[in-house]
């Protein structure tokens, strides 16, 4: 080692010491977040806390449903309306004026006596937003434990609410994974679907902790007595913000319990177009702006420590003697064995698979991709909470 730094020192004077510094410190943080942070993930259990509530809660589905979505009544509602426990209803707000769609609606209700159904809108000058929707399916909820979904999302497991039901026996907010999924099984769909696992795995890091600040929008719930004394959704003047914004307020320590199983994952289908998926991940993004800085800087350290690592390493690898060249190729190859080995496990807990063989184009790519993402301007989506 001696004998290095002597040629380092001699060759390169302190500034090559200063590069490999910057790479060894760039190597530690990625190894935090993979080998330690992101990890908890995968080690978490829930029932090693301690039972707050009585066990199996009676619980309230609600979902809201805007226009006429067929999907929704051919494969999801189905689902919702046959999960294997006792004790739950499903609440529908149905937003629209359709009359055929809505007969629809109330001959399923018909034949199902825990289904609800609820009916707003039929006046096209008059804009029902999701909010208010939410709102009166809550108030129409028979039942304390109320678990939120959305159309567009299938939960995975026909005992979906029985285990985010057990959330419920531990804290009075619930939190559970959700995957992207999509029609194609090409390349850049495998990209949108590491982007959107990554920012799943933050959120889910930081949860797992006690630090809140996002849930899918389809996969989360609190308690009506919570609601209630919070005095329901705030942040008005933006568009979303149900799942993170307003869950950030309540979700301390104490009361947030996430369910991470094979059992609560819940499929989210997303558009297929990068066009139109660029657009849907920026508008739910945008309020990442309002989250605490905090949050903002564990999110984004991850990103800018990977590519300063890469390029601290590259440069190292062009510049240096040969017996720095090999460490820091050792280097490079010991960090990705370690990011693939965490990802691997990390991601199956949150419901993604077959996800290393190409795990390295995300590794390089994804930070970029994240990147025009981030560089939208939220100040542009129209201040309505749809």
């Amino acid at each position: 080692m001696a004998q290095i730094f002597n040629e380092i020192l001699q060759h390169y004077t302190w500034a090559g010491i200063a590069l490999m510094a910057v790479v060894l410190i760039l190597f530690f943080v990625q190894l935090y977040y993979y080998a330690i942070a992101y990890y908890r993930i995968y080690r978490f259990r829930l029932m090693r806390r301690k039972r707050r509530n009585e066990p199996n809660p009676p619980v309230s589905v609600i979902v809201v449903v805007r226009g006429e979505n067929e999907h929704f009544l051919t494969d999801e509602l189905p689902v919702l309306l046959n999960q294997k426990y006792d004790h739950y209803e499903v609440v529908v707000v149905y937003i629209g004026g359709d009359v055929e769609y809505y007969d629809e609606l109330q001959n399923i209700r018909n034949n199902y006596s825990y289904m609800r159904l609820t009916k707003m809108g039929g006046n096209e000058r008059i804009y029902i937003t999701t909010k208010q929707a939410l709102n009166v399916g809550i108030k129409s909820a028979q039942y304390e434990a109320l678990l939120f979904t959305t159309t567009g999302a299938l939960p995975k497991s026909e005992e979906w609410v029985s285990y985010m039901a057990k959330g419920f026996e531990y804290g009075e907010v619930v939190v559970g994974p959700s995957v992207a999924t999509y029609e194609q099984n090409s390349m850049k769909n495998y990209l949108k679907r590491m982007v959107e696992m990554h920012a799943l795995r933050n959120a889910m890091a930081s949860a797992v902790r006690g630090k809140f600040y996002y849930a899918p929008r389809c996969n989360y719930g609190f308690t009506k007595s919570l609601y209630n004394s919070t005095k329901g959704y705030n942040h008005l003047g933006i568009d979303i913000g149900d799942n993170d914004l307003y869950l950030q307020d309540i979700a301390t320590a104490e009361r947030l319990a996430v369910v991470l199983s094979p059992h609560t994952i819940v499929e989210e289908y997303h558009p297929e177009e990068w066009r139109e998926w660029l657009e849907h991940v920026r508008y739910y993004g945008s309020t990442v702006a309002r989250y605490p800085a905090s949050r903002r800087t564990f999110m984004r350290r991850e990103r800018g420590s990977r590519v300063l690592f890469f390029l601290s390493a590259i440069t190292a690898m062009v510049v240096m003697p040969l017996e720095i060249k090999l460490g820091v190729a050792g280097l490079m190859l010991l960090r990705y064995m370690i990011v693939v080995w965490s990802s691997l496990r990390v991601g199956r807990k949150l419901g993604e698979r077959g996800i290393v063989s190409k795990y390295w184009i995300y590794d390089v790519v994804g930070p970029v991709i994240e990147w025009i993402i981030g560089s939208h301007d939220s100040r542009n989506t129209p201040k309505i909470w749809r």
